[in-house]
């Protein structure tokens, strides 16, 4: 069976990445920050039948990566889910979305986003790129936005939206560099979920779109490294 590895598996778009490949019969590495926690995926893994395993994972330690990475030094990783994310300062009425918005910017807060979304899936990235160059699929995915586009992203939110540009960025060079060992890296976008990161305004069920997603990456060749692709399959402007 093939294996896929999550990052921010405990909630939201992760979670339903590891629903959805545990019912298609796939080997799950489930990352989370606070497994303890993370009821909902304790259960997913109770009724897997040993097809889920939960990793505690918090994307800005190195040691806790480099212990995984060797944790599962023999294992080939088909997908590598660079999932979990940080939407910067907001709050549930959006009450701090304004220290994000130039003239009031909390610069600490937005280096934790580009910590959390910029080089901790760089890091993961290069640490398990041997897991998954030794696999049949060779994938390693991204999820941005297109708030991180140039074209497309309005929103002036400064944090988020300069991480993904950001992380755009280096998907498109870790493609270049890891192009000699057949891995295809890619980013895409889910699109505006109903989850705790997307908010009450969001639209798109996450069954739907990691539902769409996974179709997505499955059908991803090495013509698709180095792209920027929405849910549904269309190219997004850089």
């Amino acid at each position: 069976m093939p294996t896929v590895m999550i990052t921010g598996a405990s909630r939201g778009i992760g979670l339903e990445f590891v629903r959805q490949y545990a019912t298609a019969g796939w080997d799950v590495i489930a990352c989370a920050r606070d497994p303890v926690r993370a009821t909902d995926l304790a259960d997913l893994r109770r009724r897997s039948g040993g097809t889920v395993a939960i990793e505690p994972l918090d994307v800005t330690h190195t040691q806790q990566i480099e212990w995984i990475a060797g944790k599962y030094a023999e294992t080939a990783i088909d997908v590598l889910l660079n999932n979990a994310g940080d939407i910067g300062p907001r709050g549930a009425s959006r009450e701090n979305l304004h220290r994000q918005f130039f003239g009031s910017l909390d610069y600490e807060a937005w280096r934790r986003v580009i910590e959390v979304n910029v080089l901790a899936p760089v890091r993961i990235a290069e640490t398990f790129a041997e897991h998954v160059a030794r696999s049949t699929q060779k994938k390693m995915i991204f999820l941005s936005s297109t708030v991180g586009s140039i074209a497309e992203g309005k929103p002036p939110v400064f944090a988020y939206a300069s991480s993904k540009a950001m992380l755009n960025k280096c998907v498109s060079m870790i493609a270049s560099a890891t192009g000699a060992q057949g891995i295809i890296a890619a980013a895409v976008c889910p699109g505006h979920v109903k989850t705790d990161l997307g908010g009450a305004g969001a639209t798109l069920e996450a069954r739907d779109s990691v539902h769409a997603l996974r179709k997505l990456i499955a059908q991803m060749g090495p013509a698709d490294s180095g792209s920027f692709t929405r849910y549904d399959g269309t190219r997004i402007a850089w």
